[in-house]
């Protein structure tokens, strides 16, 4: 009798088959003919033996081996978090923020119909509220393709995949498909990023620039046409006693030459600029002028019966106001200004006779404390073009500088030694010391000195100044604006911050005087920060500096030359008279005559 089975559940073996695993290829382990999940309860392949369950005496279990293929080890988690994503996204946006601020501040001004001043900051790259759930396509780490090491491979709920190349993650650059995809990189922020304007020069800075290159530099954002015509101005020989540079000059001149050329040769004033102010402390303050045009521009003006161009401004004596102002251009409608004192900048509006509007803007703000100094500032003026209502983003026609470092290199000195090399007359600069007296010296000379090869003359405590003076110049930029329009509305602006000059030294006299005081310090400053006292005899003290020398010389030679000139139209309006008094009777003796 035999022994009872114990195992009648696995009884069944005896009936099944069992195949042993075939040995798989390296390099072609999951094949489709021998899967690694194969079950090894599936029916053999007929023909095999069968393998049949032996018999043990023994009463305990016998496990059993089943020989399976070794699972593999678990791929690396490739995936990027989302955290990691986010960061990456917010610095691309960062870098790509750095390159446009770069660019724009490298980048020059572009003439376009859509220029932006320099009190106009340029509006914010996020047009649109920021998405925080918007896949962004320029980040500089692009999304990659991602495998999933949750589900172990091959099991009975998945398919099988094909094998990769590569179990590092591979990168994906995924393209939008149309312009409605390319959005920004979503960045949570509380309001819009306003970028900030160029940073301008120190007062400190503007100042030393100006004396070292006798001009300012023009803002990038200006941008300027071909000039087609300048005008230069000369503020006459005649400064009467105790007067300063706040005060309203007589007359102003504007002229297609340079003073220095015009006391060689004089030459008629396009412009001439007659003042009159009145008022005091019990009546209202009144600043008027009138300007008239000579030469070429008078004949057309007679010609065509046009009069004058004539200024009118009335302040309230109660509040400093302004009460009543016009510019009256003989036409049918007389232009109307607006003078704004900005932070930023100053500006001077008005409605041209062409109906357009024109707009002077200064440089940056008008100042003259802390190191500041009005000479500093450039002018220009904007007008609108095209459907554009707003003169900042119109066309730049004219423009106008104090000082526009301007050097005759070619100027000959007449009667003016150098005392290191006794050329006479000096050809070209001319230096003067500031500590010896009488000590004129070449450029050579000077440039020899700054080697340190001193002649006879040249000590190393000499200190020299240029006897060169800029001009203060205007540029006309465009052949249809018209010359006249822009000169009266200059001198308009120029009026109003000198006005504004005069309240700013009011309230704050201590720094007023100290920014003034370090001005008339340097060459181009004491002519800017005249005082009466300085024209009072020769040797005082502006004759240190050769700026002032050299205006000097330029009124001497305007005041010789202007009455040479009352002495030729007197001697000629004589004859004339007599010549007209003449032909008189010989009408009324023939009879035809009145």
């Amino acid at each position: 009798m035999s022994s009872p089975n114990p195992y009648q559940q696995g009884q069944n073996w005896s009936n099944q088959q069992y195949q042993q695993p075939r040995v798989q290829n390296p390099e072609n382990r999951y094949s489709k003919t021998s899967p690694p999940n194969h079950s090894c309860t599936e029916q053999n392949v007929a023909g095999l033996s069968p393998y049949i369950q032996p018999h043990y005496e023994s009463t305990s279990p016998v496990p059993f081996i089943a020989e399976l293929p070794a699972p593999l080890p678990p791929a690396p988690p490739t995936t990027t978090s989302e955290q990691q994503l986010k960061e990456d996204e917010l610095l691309a946006h960062k870098l790509q923020q750095m390159q446009i601020e770069e660019v724009r501040r490298r980048s020059s001004s572009v003439v376009s119909q859509h220029q932006r001043p320099v009190s106009v900051a340029p509006p914010s790259p996020h047009r649109h509220s920021p998405l925080l759930h918007q896949r962004s396509f320029h980040s500089l780490r692009p999304h990659s393709q991602s495998v999933s090491s949750t589900t172990a491979p091959y099991t009975l709920s998945s398919s099988p995949r094909l094998p990769s190349p590569s179990l590092l993650p591979e990168v994906v650059p995924y393209y939008p498909q149309s312009t409605s995809e390319n959005l920004p990189i979503p960045v949570v922020q509380d309001q819009n990023t306003v970028y900030p304007l160029p940073a301008s020069l120190d007062p400190a800075s503007s100042s030393a620039y100006l004396e070292q290159h006798l001009q300012v530099p023009y803002p990038s954002q200006w941008a300027l046409a071909p000039v087609v015509a300048t005008f230069y101005a000369y503020h006459g020989h005649k400064i009467p006693p105790s007067s300063t540079w706040l005060e309203t000059p007589d007359s102003v001149t504007w002229r297609t030459i340079r003073p220095t050329e015009n006391a060689m040769g004089p030459a008629p004033a396009s412009y001439i600029f007659k003042f009159k102010t009145s008022g005091g402390s019990f009546r209202s303050s009144r600043l008027s002028w009138s300007m008239t045009c000579s030469g070429e521009q008078s004949n057309k003006l007679a010609k065509s019966k046009r009069p004058i161009w004539a200024y009118d401004l009335k302040f309230d004596s109660s509040t400093g106001l302004r009460k009543t102002e016009v510019l009256a251009h003989g036409r049918e409608n007389a232009i109307l200004t607006t003078y704004v004192h900005g932070l930023n900048y100053d500006s001077l509006r008005f409605i041209g006779p062409d109906s357009r509007a024109y707009m002077w803007v200064s440089s940056s703000a008008l100042s003259s404390i802390n190191g500041s100094r009005y000479d500093t500032l450039r002018h220009a003026l904007f007008v609108t073009t095209g459907n554009i209502q707003d003169p900042l983003y119109g066309q730049i026609v004219a423009d106008h500088t104090f000082w526009d470092g301007y050097v005759a290199e070619n100027e000959v000195h007449v009667g003016i030694r150098c005392n290191e090399c006794q050329m006479k007359p000096i050809n070209g600069l001319r230096w003067i010391c500031r500590t010896c007296p009488h000590h004129d010296v070449c450029d050579t000379c000077r440039t020899l000195a700054l080697g340190a090869q001193f002649g006879a003359s040249i000590q190393p405590t000499c200190d020299f100044s240029l006897v060169n003076l800029p001009n203060e110049a205007l540029n006309i930029r465009s052949p249809t604006v018209d010359p006249e329009l822009v000169v009266a509305t200059l001198q308009i602006l120029k009026d109003w911050e000198k006005h504004t000059l005069r309240e700013e030294k009011k309230k704050n006299f201590n720094g007023f005087v100290a920014s003034e005081n370090a001005a008339r310090k340097c060459d181009l400053g004491v002519m800017s920060y005249w005082k009466a006292g300085d024209w009072d005899k020769k040797g005082a003290e502006g004759e240190k500096f050769g700026t002032r020398v050299k205006a000097r010389g330029i009124m001497q030679a305007y005041g010789e030359t202007a009455a040479a000139l009352r002495k030729v139209v007197d001697t000629g309006s004589s004859v004339g008279g007599n010549d007209v008094t003449i032909g008189t009777k010989v009408a009324n003796k023939d009879g035809s005559g009145s």
